[in-house]
This record gives C-alpha cells, sequence and structure tokens, in this order.
C-alpha cells in the first residue's frame, strides 16, 4: 500500500521539483534586473536576511525549531559559513556578466563534481565508476564552455560560476551531515549565508545601496521570495518521488535558465557552448539516473 501510495504522489511530486527547477532559474531574472545597484554580497546578504524573516516565522508557528546543539553541529556550521563565503557573491557576477544559461550550466557541474570530491573528503562517500564518468563529462563540457570561442563572456566571470559550483557542493555535503531535520537544516543554511556574506562585504569594503523607492529595492523582495519557493518545493517535492528522479527533474534548472536568457537578455550562446551545456546535463544526470535504477531493483 506504501508504494501505491507513493506512485499516487509522484505526479503531484515531480510538478514540485519542475516549480523549484523554474524558480531557481529564475535567480538570474532577479539578478540581472538589480544589476550593479547591489553588490554580490550585499544583495546576498540581505536576500538572506528576508528569507529567514519569512522562514523562521513559519517554522516557529509549526513548531519545528530545533536545539542549536553546537557541540555536534559547530564543524559542519563552520563548514556552511567558509563555503558560503564563495556561493553567492561569484555566481552574482557570473550572472551579470556571462549570462544566465551558461553560469547556471558550469555551476552545476560544479556542483557534480564537488558533490563528489566532498562527498569523499568530508561524508565518507565511495567515488564510483559512475560518478568518475560523470565528472570527467562534467569536465569535457566545461572545456568546451571554457574553449577560445567562448572567450566573449570574459574568463572570470566563468571562473566565478564554477567556484559557485564548487561551494555550492560543500554547502550540500555539510547541510546533511548536520544534526538537524530539514527545517532546521535549511535555517541554518541560510543563517550561515548571511554571516559570509557580511563578512565579506566588510572584508571587501562593499558599501550598502540607500533605502529608498528605487525598484531594484522590489526586485530583491521579489529574489528572496523565489528562493523560499524554491527550496519548499524542492524539499517537498523530493519527499513524493524518488531522489534519482528528482535529481533528473533539477536539471530543468538549466534548461530554464538558458530560456530565460534567451527570451528576457537576448542571450545568444554559440554552438559550442550549447554543447558544452548538453554535456554537463548528461554529466550530472549520470548518478541519478543509476541511483534511480537501483531504487526501482529494490522496490520490484
Amino acid at each position: 500500500m506504501a508504494i501505491v501510495s507513493k506512485k499516487s504522489k509522484a505526479p503531484l511530486g515531480a510538478s514540485l521539483v519542475v516549480l523549484s527547477s523554474v524558480f531557481y532559474a529564475s535567480y538570474g531574472i532577479w539578478t540581472k534586473l538589480m544589476g550593479n545597484f547591489f553588490d554580490g554580497y550585499t544583495a546576498s546578504a540581505l536576500r538572506s536576511v528576508l528569507v529567514l524573516a519569512i522562514l523562521v516565522p513559519i517554522a516557529a508557528s509549526y513548531h519545528a525549531l530545533e536545539p542549536l546543539n553546537l557541540k555536534q553541529n559547530w564543524r559542519y556550521i563552520c563548514g556552511m559559513i567558509v563555503a558560503s563565503l564563495f556561493t553567492w557573491g561569484p555566481l552574482y557576477y557570473a550572472f551579470l556578466h556571462a549570462g544566465v544559461g551558461i553560469s547556471l550550466a558550469i555551476a552545476y557541474a560544479g556542483i557534480v563534481m564537488g558533490s563528489f570530491f566532498f562527498g569523499w573528503l568530508f561524508a565518507g562517500e565511495r567515488f564510483t565508476k559512475d560518478k568518475a564518468i560523470a565528472a570527467a563529462l562534467g569536465i569535457v563540457g566545461l572545456a568546451l564552455i571554457f574553449s577560445p570561442n567562448s572567450g566573449s563572456f570574459g574568463w572570470l566571470a566563468l571562473f566565478g560560476a564554477l567556484v559557485s559550483g564548487l561551494s555550492g557542493a560543500g554547502n550540500i555535503v555539510f547541510s546533511k551531515q548536520i544534526h538537524y531535520k530539514a527545517t532546521q537544516s535549511t535555517i541554518a543554511l541560510w543563517s550561515t549565508s548571511v554571516v559570509a556574506n557580511i563578512l565579506m562585504a566588510f572584508v571587501l569594503r562593499k558599501s550598502y545601496p540607500p533605502i529608498g523607492w528605487h525598484v531594484q529595492w522590489l526586485y530583491l523582495i521579489f529574489f528572496a521570495i523565489a528562493s523560499v519557493i524554491a527550496s519548499w518545493s524542492e524539499v517537498r517535492g523530493v519527499k513524493l518521488i524518488d531522489a534519482g528522479a528528482a535529481g533528473i527533474l533539477g536539471l530543468l534548472e538549466i534548461v530554464f535558465g538558458l530560456l530565460f536568457g534567451v527570451l528576457f537578455f537576448s542571450e545568444r550562446p554559440n554552438v559550442v557552448v550549447l554543447t558544452g551545456m548538453a554535456v554537463i546535463m548528461v554529466a550530472a544526470a549520470i548518478p541519478y539516473i543509476q541511483d534511480y535504477r537501483a531504487h526501482q531493483r529494490d522496490t520490484l
């Protein structure tokens, strides 16, 4: 009966994961609209504060807040802070200077390869043959995107997207290791983002824009709302379908990112770049496909 129930909820779960991909891809839209009004680190710090302002009252109303338990969790919290130092600032820069679609593709490649490496280094996960193939394909995809034909994007912006993906992978690994449930882990993730981005803004001497009737502040609020919807729909959707299927559907983030870039910002990546993005999607799909097949065999 449990299997039938899960299958009956699969369409809803898949729809929620797809919805999360749309809102994750929309990050590039809000970033491009805000432009240089905010610096990447100040925008990330302010957005994280707004997200917490939405999430914490909701979590409190559902009695989902947990004790900090720093004795067990301080290492993972510190790891999340370090990872957050290099996650949103570089990606913000990449969105502005390289484009939405290509930045998401490179960041995804960094997440795939970084998850394998940090999972092996900090969580004792096995580096399997499938992961090796996926990592190799990810490198090939990056090589195509970083080819001389792609020089017009600016290598610093492309490198920033890669650094962001690798840092995001570290955050994923640490958030999985931390001794909290999903809601508290999500709050911890956004809290460490606040700390890290404020610290980077201070170190780099970034100034905060004046508060006023500037439309960019409205875009920032929409950005925070999109972040909440993306996070919630992903977490809820993954609970209703297999992780492998959710991972494959999550790749639609790259597709939506490319589509948004073309529709809203007239981005026109060349054939080499598109090929590299396609290779990255294949690389990212491999471990999820293997996980999904293994789960299907176990349920037969």
